[in-house]
């Protein structure tokens, strides 16, 4: 009778998951249909696959994060208008409006439309360009020694090892001097860390200005939360200087840069960062704010001072917009630029991603660019970390090679990198990949600069990219054995999931 009684449960589970995959995917119908087939033909595996990876949508937890942002705005707008009036009005010195006129491109006029009231453009930056993990690192520890009031660092994955340890001495230095240390770090992209009881040697010490919280904590009982994945590398001192980019803090991005014993002198990842002054900081700021105060349940007018968001002062001629993108906040913001991208390009699309699979509906937007004579070229790396995502993009290429997207796969260290650069006029860079993960799941941040010598440095960088990188051909796509063809096309058919 018991089994009789397991056998019920088992199909009543099956039945309440497929209503929700209905109730809640049915705008992706091929993910929809995937999510279905496990549920329904594989047997147990199926549903714990679902709670595990198919609530990251949940209406519940969306609607929680949209209420937590509207509060949060709202906080925003009252802190400024009330405590910090002085500061919203030098800020606004430096907004840029897209007139029509010279500056305001038809790229500009679109981002202005499609993104959320908050992706300002601001002009007055400077963004240096840090080339590998040991530039990043070593700009970003000397910053953290210099810190005078506050500094906040998040990253998708923080590593128990040295580097990690490094860096969080110094914090910890710092935060015996009196200085504010907040780390926000991801409970899934930082699993190892959490588990090695990395973060709990420093909050053990119960050092008072420093702390530490995780955006998305691990818990058995909602399995579903390794989904709400915050995949953002970010860290501002004092309120006047940003990192942001893709290096996330793991011995992997560097080299020889600590010179540690039997250590190889050439790096597992080669990525790019940068380092950014200027008014658009104050972004940076309140990006960071909107997540910790959501990961930790605090209201901003309790934590936000003068010290956060000094006065803006001009430091070089860079327009920047941030771009946050992610769902319950600003959903598909960081997808909308790259559509942008597609829509408006005159001349070239650049894109450097190292996990290349967009949706269906990129794929013909940069197909139907590539058929207006735009020169679209996409670098991945030649061996991915994931060797299903590779196969995923794979199974895209003959799409793409047939309709005149060139695609090249660099050599050398595993790359990182994720940029794009729009006709030689404008750059994408920061946390997202072209991939279904950062358009539809990832909590992303990205900035769009435009107007600067660091575009031309971007370019440089391309094409030195270019240069370390083998053309894919036609032939080699096509001359693959069936099961290969297969194992590809499945991989993709898993993208939207994995």
């Amino acid at each position: 009778m018991g089994a009789h009684y397991l056998v019920l449960f088992y199909v009543l589970l099956q039945v309440a998951l497929s209503v929700h995959v209905l109730m809640t995917k049915h705008m992706e119908p091929q993910s929809a249909m995937l999510w279905l087939l496990l549920i329904l033909v594989v047997p147990g595996f199926g549903i714990v696959f679902y709670l595990c990876f198919g609530f990251n949508l949940s209406k519940s937890r969306t609607r929680a994060m949209a209420q937590s942002m509207e509060e949060l705005s709202r906080e925003r707008y009252e802190y400024f208008k009330n405590k910090y009036s002085s500061f919203s009005a030098k800020l606004e010195e430096y907004l840029i409006k897209t007139d029509g006129g010279e500056d305001g491109s038809n790229f500009n006029m679109t981002l202005d439309r499609i993104l959320p009231d908050a992706a300002f453009r601001i002009g007055g930056n400077r963004v240096e360009l840090l080339r590998d993990g040991n530039s990043a690192y070593a700009a970003m520890i000397q910053a953290i020694k210099r810190a005078e009031s506050s500094i906040h660092l998040q990253s998708f994955i923080i590593s128990n090892d040295l580097i990690a340890k490094t860096i969080f001495d110094e914090l910890a230095a710092k935060a015996k001097q009196g200085i504010e240390v907040r780390v926000l770090y991801d409970g899934f992209g930082s699993i190892k860390s959490y588990f090695g009881h990395f973060f709990r040697r420093y909050t053990k010490k119960r050092i008072k200005n420093f702390q530490i919280h995780a955006f998305s904590p691990i818990n058995i009982f909602t399995p579903w939360r390794i989904q709400l994945r915050n995949h953002r590398k970010l860290m501002i001192v004092d309120g006047r200087i940003a990192f942001t980019g893709g290096v996330n803090i793991s011995d992997e991005n560097m080299g020889d840069f600590l010179k540690r014993p039997k250590r190889p002198k050439t790096s597992k990842i080669h990525d790019l960062h940068c380092r950014i002054t200027g008014p658009v900081v104050s972004e940076f700021q309140i990006a960071f704010f909107r997540d910790w105060a959501f990961a930790t349940g605090k209201h901003l007018q309790g934590m936000l001072t003068r010290d956060h968001f000094p006065d803006p002062v001009p430091t070089g001629k860079t327009i920047l917009r941030v771009v946050s993108s992610g769902p319950g906040q600003y959903f598909g913001a960081s997808m909308n630029v790259f559509y942008t991208a597609a829509a408006t390009a005159q001349k070239t699309i650049w894109i450097m991603s190292p996990y290349f699979v967009p949706d269906q509906a990129f794929v013909k937007a940069l197909c139907m660019a590539a058929a207006r004579g735009v020169d679209v070229k996409v670098i991945v790396p030649a061996r991915n970390n994931h060797f299903y995502v590779d196969w995923a993009a794979r199974s895209l290429y003959r799409t793409f090679l047939g309709a005149g997207v060139k695609i090249y796969s660099r050599k050398g260290a595993f790359s990182h990198i994720k940029a794009m650069i729009v006709d030689g006029e404008w750059v994408l860079m920061g946390s997202s990949n072209c991939d279904v993960r950062s358009f539809r799941l990832n909590y992303e941040l990205d900035f769009c600069a435009e107007q600067s010598g660091f575009i031309d440095d971007m370019r440089r960088q391309f094409q030195d990219e270019l240069d370390s990188s083998d053309p894919i051909m036609a032939e080699a796509v096509w001359d693959t054995s069936f099961a290969r063809q297969f194992g590809e096309n499945l991989c993709a058919l898993l993208a939207p999931v994995l």
